[in-house]
């Protein structure tokens, strides 16, 4: 089974890769990038979304396999492309056999309504800080910020500007739904019941919008948990 992973604003698909441990067979992770970023950072960044879930949905029907299952895995801003890549392969192939999104719910994030893509490199750089997805010894380091603050600015100027209001996402896949207890409420994640009709489930952790980095063991296993138990049913 493959595991197709969408990575938050920002990131690279190298942010699964804490996750390696627990998936060395099978299922596996398929970390997928995001023009612009990580090893196609030669490319041009996208102009909408649109474009980025076309170019993600290429990539996942390349290395789809027929007649084998697979799942999905967004986190962040990944919710939101794993959910419009979704919509595009129930047009041609089957189904997943589970959708995992993790800290982000089906709206725009408050405190980015008013980002335009033009404020300062400061209000950019701090808002990526304040949810605790940079390490500490980075936080003053020019060169992460010269590489990383542009695909920061682009990534949110995306995210701000998809309306998740035309979505046109109605299945029964299984979801699980994920998310710290210090990031966003509850009630906003299951908000994605809009979307997926059928089972749906939703894990609060102990962290903030970053959770899986303290929490990775116990974000694996419940994955593995998941998973394990449709392939022993034959889902």
């Amino acid at each position: 089974m493959q595991i197709f992973c969408f990575p938050c604003a920002g990131g690279t698909a190298e942010f699964f890769s804490p996750l390696d441990p627990w998936f060395q067979t099978s299922p596996r992770l398929v970390k997928l990038e995001y023009a612009g970023h990580g090893r196609r950072r030669r490319e041009p960044l996208y102009r909408d979304f649109s474009e980025l879930a076309e170019d993600l949905y290429a990539q996942v029907k390349a290395l789809y396999r027929p007649g084998e299952p697979y799942a999905l895995f967004g986190y962040s801003m990944g919710c939101a492309a794993a959910a419009e890549v979704l919509v595009r392969m129930l047009r041609e192939l089957p189904p997943p056999e589970r959708v995992f999104l993790a800290a982000h719910g089906p709206f725009v994030k408050r405190e980015l309504l008013r980002y335009q893509g033009d404020e300062a490199d400061e209000w950019v750089k701090s808002r990526t800080l304040s949810l605790g997805g940079v390490p500490e010894k980075l936080r003053e380091n020019r060169t992460f910020w010269r590489v990383y603050l542009p695909l920061y600015r682009a990534d949110y100027t995306l995210i701000t500007r998809y309306d998740f209001g035309r979505l046109a996402l109605a299945c029964d896949v299984p979801l699980t739904g994920l998310y710290g207890n210090r990031d966003i409420p509850p009630e906003e994640m299951a908000a994605w019941r809009r979307y997926f009709r059928g089972e749906c489930e939703f894990v609060e952790f102990e962290g903030d919008h970053f959770f899986i980095t303290g929490r990775r063991r116990e974000v694996a296993e419940l994955m593995r948990s998941r998973l394990r138990g449709e392939e022993e049913h034959g889902v």
